[in-house]
């Protein structure tokens, strides 16, 4: 099989990107698309049609995971595959390349590949994951699901009352909750899986590189923060009687930001989410909830620093912590790496090893013992997760064809992936 004789279509691809891009689009560049949200059901429903199309077999589990197969021409196509794929839901007033990309990018390559009638041994796999971004509760929750990872009663848990929880969200599309175990499958149904993705952060823009050949992806520890106060009026009760829920939860802030600086090793932390209750000029806040994402390569530090927070919060009255979700870093297989390495020296294409500071579906497989890779292309400023982020349309292209060019040298490995996996989530 001569491996650059496949090619992508890049007016095809990009053609893909923009129409995607316009389901769920805001005035001010901007994406409302959350997971399983009447935008994204659009999207979904647009992009399943795109992959039948393909010649994809086409199917969607009780999790809302969209699966497309290409099977081999000679054979049933009934065993294990080499698996790639995204998510199509962004986060609110996000851009509209985060996953995007990478479902549009892996539907081009396996179109490629099928029109350009390479012989495949093994199946090839397309995978759409519902709710990388944790809108409902936490993320990466397709691949979680497909995996069995999930915590015990999660779909039936939300971020704050009065948001809908993944559980009602299945059911308004017509699964049954109680069902979702029917979306797990085994390990062994997957020789490899492998994910395109922006960078989101801008290492590759400033080096110029269009391929960047991901080694890891950091550890995630994500909590709630409840704080209790007592509410009363803002005129009346004296500064020294109040029991100020906000003045409190500053004080954590400030706290859990200067222990987060202080271990430094690469560790980031952020609040992201702060909610003030009731929320009026002239009442004293009498609650307050926030999110803490912690990320570290090292899970020692990771720990280390989690606790540190955990003291902090537990001497302040009234503040308690209700831990979200956490994912151990993961490393990506040595040898898939290699494979995109020579895709990208076959087409003379540049590239760079790096770390991910952002989760992925990708890094699910790992836990498993499946070998992963991940290939990201550059976004502009490095800028993710608002309206500016924006590609280069002929670096998506470049991505793609890498994409393509390595899910088919994976496809010659074929069992051989499996053996001696190296998914280890620690140096």
């Amino acid at each position: 099989m001569d491996i650059a004789a496949i090619k992508i279509n890049a007016g095809r691809l990009q053609e893909d990107l923009l129409a995607l891009a316009r389901f769920g689009e805001e005035p001010e560049g901007g994406m409302m698309r959350k997971a399983l949200s009447a935008a994204d059901l659009k999207a979904r429903k647009w992009f399943k049609r795109r992959m039948t199309e393909a010649g994809l077999q086409v199917r969607e589990d009780e999790a809302a995971n969209i699966i497309g197969r290409l099977k081999p021409k000679k054979e049933s196509g009934s065993g294990p595959c080499i698996a790639t794929g995204s998510h199509i839901d962004a986060v609110p007033h996000g851009g509209r390349f985060d996953g995007a990309v990478g479902i549009c990018a892996a539907l081009e390559a396996l179109r490629s590949i099928r029109e350009g009638g390479f012989s495949l041994p093994i199946p090839l796999e397309l995978i759409v994951f519902t709710d990388e971004e944790g809108s409902h509760y936490a993320g990466t929750f397709g691949s979680r699901a497909m995996l069995s990872l999930l915590t015990d009663g999660e779909i039936y848990k939300s971020k704050e009352s009065g948001q809908p929880t993944l559980a009602q969200d299945l059911a308004r599309m017509g699964k049954d909750p109680e069902k979702i175990g029917q979306a797990v499958r085994s390990p062994s149904e997957f020789l490899a899986f492998l994910e395109l993705h922006i960078e989101q952060g801008p290492v590759l823009d400033k080096m110029g590189i269009p391929i960047g050949i991901v080694e890891g992806i950091v550890g995630i520890h994500r909590c709630l923060i409840h704080v209790e106060g007592k509410p009363g009026h803002a005129g009346t009760v004296p500064m020294k009687e109040r029991d100020d829920a906000l003045v409190k939860a500053a004080q954590i802030v400030l706290a859990v930001n200067q222990a987060i600086v202080s271990a430094g090793q690469d560790t980031v932390g952020t609040i992201g989410e702060f909610r003030v209750y009731p929320g009026a000029f002239n009442i004293i806040p009498g609650r307050v909830e926030m999110s803490l994402d912690l990320r570290s390569m090292e899970e020692k530090v990771l720990m280390g620093i989690k606790g540190e927070i955990d003291g902090v919060i537990a001497s302040v009255d009234g503040a308690r912590v209700q831990p979200v979700g956490m994912k151990s870093g993961v490393f990506m297989d040595p040898r898939i790496k290699e494979e995109i390495e020579a895709s990208c020296r076959k087409r003379g294409v540049r590239f760079h090893r790096l770390e991910s500071g952002a989760g992925h579906d990708a890094m699910s497989f790992p836990v498993m013992g499946i070998p992963t890779g991940m290939i990201f292309i550059p976004c502009q400023e490095g800028k993710s997760h608002c309206p500016e982020e924006a590609i280069r349309f002929e670096e998506a292209a470049i991505g793609t064809q890498i994409l393509a060019d390595t899910l088919l040298r994976l496809s010659q490995k074929g069992s051989e992936l499996r053996q001696g996996t190296n998914s280890s989530a620690s140096r």
